[in-house]
């Protein structure tokens, strides 16, 4: 625990914090400045923003299961100004925890399917147009309005015509409906909405033709990220060895050390920059590569590097999957 009265765990996750105002001030410059830019600059720019999504998304996983700030208020106005740079973090906070709670295997899927290689180009073309009115925030108003009349079962058939899927997705609107959670919910909503409508406002040629398309291809990543981080799990239904990490330095760096997956997942572990989690609980041996040997679990940063003190296995290639049970792990000094 910190001993600021502001922060409560330490005075670093300030960083994860400042996400938010740096990339308000990156989308609304860029749209400011969309009409000076060439076009090289602005296919420049399009892995930028990629690299700003994993950055958002780390910060906020950590800020989900670890929230920073001592006041309750404090961390509900991060959590939505997360909704405004990413997506409405309430409802994609509960699926996450869901995430958590239900064991699936990931195994039997193909990266090309993620990347939407495998599905036809008019697919793609009906997915994008469908795309464009949700990127005004149609398909969470439409679900909102829904919650209010109809019953969460017949909402859960309408959003997943997946039978399997339908649990799932009555206990994720089940939460959603309850008081505290809409209310949550609508200003993350109000959040999202209201910077897209800004940026629309400031130049709307941006917003249809470079900020959507670009945020189009970047959702097609971040699920393939997410399939990267389960795929190649040795047992997907065993906590201790149902997900993958990765320690690539660079990686870890942009998004908080989103990358010790493993370690974060059978006791929820923090993984912000300072790691306190490391400090205090052993994460499961993930399977090493023949030419490393065990290296110490380090921060990205090399400041705070020291505040990893866990022993982890390391490898060479940037995804590792493990094999193997879990061993015990031991501390230096």
């Amino acid at each position: 625990m910190s001993k600021s009265r502001l922060f409560r765990y330490s005075r670093l996750d300030a960083l994860g914090v400042a996400v938010i105002p740096f990339q308000l001030a990156c989308f609304i410059g860029l749209a400011l400045a969309y009409e000076q830019l060439p076009w090289l600059a602005l296919v420049l720019i399009a892995p930028a923003l990629f690299a700003l999504s994993l950055q958002s998304s780390g910060a906020n996983h950590n800020h989900f299961h670890t929230p920073v700030f001592h006041q309750r208020w404090l961390n509900g106005l991060v959590r939505v100004g997360f909704s405004a740079i990413g997506n409405p973090k309430t409802p994609h906070n509960i699926g996450h925890g869901m995430h958590h709670a239900t064991p699936q295997s990931w195994n039997e899927s193909s990266i090309l399917e993620m990347l939407g290689l495998k599905r036809p180009l008019h697919k793609h073309v009906k997915a994008f147009l469908m795309f464009i009115p949700e990127s005004l925030g149609l398909k969470y108003l439409v679900f909102l309005v829904l919650l209010r009349v109809w019953p969460v079962e017949r909402v859960a058939a309408f959003a997943t015509p997946k039978e399997d899927e339908r649990k799932v997705a009555v206990k994720l609107f089940e939460r959603i409906k309850q008081p505290t959670t809409m209310r949550a919910a609508q200003l993350d909503i109000a959040a999202w909405i209201a910077l897209r409508v800004l940026l629309c406002a400031i130049n709307w040629r941006f917003f249809f033709f470079y900020f959507v398309p670009v945020q189009y291809v970047i959702e097609m990543l971040r699920q393939t990220e997410n399939y990267l981080q389960h795929w190649g799990a040795s047992d997907p239904f065993d906590d201790t060895r149902d997900s993958v990490s990765c320690y690539g330095r660079l990686y870890n760096w942009l998004t908080f050390n989103l990358g010790y997956h493993q370690e974060h997942h059978p006791a929820l572990v923090r993984t912000g920059l300072n790691c306190p989690g490391c400090a205090t609980s052993c994460p499961p041996t993930v399977a090493r590569c023949p030419s490393r040997t065990t290296s110490t679990c380090r921060c990205s940063i090399p400041r705070w590097r020291a505040a990893c003190r866990l022993v982890v296995p390391s490898c060479r290639r940037p995804w590792t999957k493990p094999r193997s049970s879990p061993e015990p792990c031991s501390r230096r000094p």
